[in-house]
């Protein structure tokens, strides 16, 4: 069956390369073309994009895209960050997003919008500037807040709980409050328009959140009205936490309905039982979190791995719940290794009898473990890693799920055409030098030397000079790393663009390159 070209309109959640390119990438693995608005506005980091032009860009998207996804942060508040710390009123920004109504009468709009986090940690990079001295302590606020709400507090608990109340001052309280009250308000709003009809489909995810905290109480609000409106959203909304993988599940769902499919995913844990494991900055067990992604891609839980389209490997998170640190080592391999070996053997026996097998990394936030890691990519190891449908192990379980869903979804509808094919071989090795290449290696040898030469593991985001330096200590890296990759099959004939390292955000946390 010849089906016309798809194009999507892609409404980011900011300009980050995991917002923009990793869809984008996505698509030409399955034959779409995903449509940005114009790179000049796009804003940067804490700098909103020029929301005027993105608006007018997204009114003409129907005499060319077929279907849009909007990210109701970047349309009604200028990015991601800005929803955290700008001081529009909920009317403003409701305002901004009655364009979708608009939009949505022509093409189908699959919006989402994000729960916002509180971040547990003294640094204002992507929150209000207090932030620097009070976050940590507003996070326990909140949290302890949520609990006392739900349970019984320790007289300990009730005794930090009051001194947080009196510690964090009232304007700053009430800034931050107010702030929360708006972007809950916009969310009534968003699930008025889905309620109506008005959109095609509303996600309402969870930022970075946890078991208790104002994340999950404002969730908690949230998911009342949808049991108590019915059938009128029935479909139309979803909730689970998430972020940044959010425009590539949407994508790769466009692109199942756009060949009217729902393929079927068979997923194997790595260690059988920690699934039930609650993930870092989650607020639900791993498994809850695989089943969300699931059914965002457009796909749904296989009965049996005979009846599966892939399979997606789930590497589960550490009971340690934290991000991986050196002295983990030994012990991991002690416990680990024994289970690991067991599941990549499984995995290669599903793979060698044709299957395509993709595989998602959350032991560790953050960049793969070096563990399994190592297994991987050892000489002989029973899963052929450059074999993949998909691999992924970058963020949050969250965000690593939906991504590697997500390409695996779009390597279902590679069909033999050598372009397709070609942005597989791409993508792949993309994610395998930046997940584990930059984020489980080069990044910690990068920021040793950053601090080394000049006190601080992150270079001076307004000097060029160590902005370059610490581009050219990245690239080096990676050049070697890409090396042992295509060792393990992983990129056969990629090389790494000279000069194309980049750090988006001008910080050593993400990295973004080109292999061609």
């Amino acid at each position: 069956m010849n089906l016309a070209p798809l194009r999507i309109a892609l409404v980011p959640l900011d300009e980050r390369p995991v917002n923009t390119r990793y869809p984008q990438m996505l698509g030409e693995i399955a034959g779409a073309e995903v449509l940005l608005p114009p790179a000049d506005s796009l804003g940067l980091q804490r700098e909103p994009a020029d929301l005027d032009a993105v608006t007018r860009w997204l009114r003409e998207a129907p005499q060319t895209a077929s279907a849009a996804i909007v990210s109701c942060d970047y349309l009604g508040y200028g990015n991601l960050i800005n929803a955290r710390i700008s001081q529009d009123s909920a009317a403003a920004v409701l305002g901004r997003l009655g364009v979708l109504e608009e939009v949505g009468a022509a093409i189908p709009v699959h919006a989402f919008s994000l729960i916002t986090r509180v971040a547990n940690a003294d640094n204002c990079v992507e929150e209000p500037l207090y932030w620097e001295q009070w976050g940590t302590r507003f996070y326990k606020w909140a949290r302890l807040t949520h609990r006392s709400e739900t349970e019984l507090l320790t007289g300990e608990e009730r005794v930090i709980l009051k001194d947080l109340d009196a510690q964090i001052p009232a304007d700053l309280k009430a800034d931050w409050l107010m702030r929360r009250l708006r972007n809950h308000a916009v969310n009534l709003g968003l699930i008025d328009l889905a309620a109506r009809g008005k959109i095609a489909s509303l996600l309402l995810t969870s930022d970075d959140t946890a078991a208790h905290g104002f994340p999950s109480r404002e969730r908690d609000w949230l998911r009342g009205w949808p049991r108590l409106i019915g059938p009128a959203l029935s479909g139309r909304l979803h909730m689970y936490p998430g972020a940044d993988e959010v425009g590539s599940a949407l994508a790769a769902q466009l692109i199942n309905a756009h060949h009217g499919r729902k393929p079927r995913v068979w997923v194997e844990y790595a260690i059988p039982g920690d699934e039930e494991i609650v993930a870092p900055y989650e607020d639900r067990p791993v498994r809850e979190t695989v089943l969300g992604q699931i059914a965002a891609c457009g796909c749904v839980a296989a009965e049996s791995v005979d009846a599966c389209d892939f399979v997606l490997g789930v590497v589960t998170p550490s009971p340690r719940r934290t991000d991986y640190r050196l002295e983990y080592a030994d012990e991991d391999r002690r416990d680990r290794t024994a289970p690991y070996q067991k599941f990549l053997t499984r995995l290669g026996a599903l793979q060698s009898s044709g299957i395509p097998v993709a595989l998602g990394d959350v032991a560790y936030p953050n960049g793969g473990d070096p563990l399994f890691s190592d297994m991987l990519l050892a000489e002989g190891a029973a899963l052929r890693p450059g074999s993949l449908s998909a691999y992924g192990a970058w963020n949050t379980a969250g965000n690593t799920l939906g991504v590697v869903v997500a390409h695996g979804v779009c390597a279902l509808y590679i069909d033999g055409v050598p372009e397709r094919a070609a942005a597989q071989t791409r993508f792949l090795a993309h994610r395998f030098l930046e997940d584990w290449g930059y984020q489980t290696v080069a990044r910690r040898a990068a920021r040793d030397i950053v601090e080394e030469r000049h006190g601080r593991r992150d270079p001076d985001p307004n000097s060029p000079e160590e902005q370059a330096e610490t581009r050219a200590i990245i690239e080096s890296h990676l050049s070697q790393l890409l090396g042992k990759l295509q060792q393990a099959g992983v990129g056969a004939g990629l090389a790494l663009t000279p000069g194309s390292v980049r750090l988006p955000w001008r910080r050593t946390f993400e990295a973004d390159f080109d292999l061609a």
